[in-house]
C-alpha cells in the first residue's frame, strides 16, 4: 500500500514559516556562517552536514533552534597566545 502524502499549499506553508516555525534558508545560514550556499550543498550532499535539514518543495530548510543547539554543541575552547 502506497503512504498518503499530504501536501501543503504555498500559501500555508508562508503561514507556517511567519507565525509558528523560524526556518533559515540555504542563503541565510551560509551568510550567517559566512560560507558560501555551495559548501552547505556539498556537504549535504556528502552526508558530511553537522547541521540537520528538511527539503520542501525542492527547498532546503535548516530549523532555526536546531541550528543554534548544534553550534552550542560544538563550540571549541581557544587557546591564548
Amino acid at each position: 500500500m502506497k503512504p498518503k502524502i499530504k501536501t501543503i499549499s504555498a500559501e500555508d506553508l508562508k503561514k507556517f514559516l511567519e507565525k509558528d516555525g523560524l526556518l533559515f534558508t540555504s542563503q541565510d545560514l551560509a551568510k550567517m556562517l559566512g560560507v558560501t550556499e555551495g559548501a552547505l550543498r556539498k556537504q549535504r550532499s556528502k552526508n558530511r552536514s553537522i547541521f540537520k535539514f528538511a527539503k520542501l518543495g525542492g527547498r532546503i530548510f535548516y530549523p532555526a533552534d536546531i541550528v543554534m543547539e548544534t553550534i552550542h554543541n560544538n563550540l571549541q575552547q581557544g587557546s591564548l597566545r
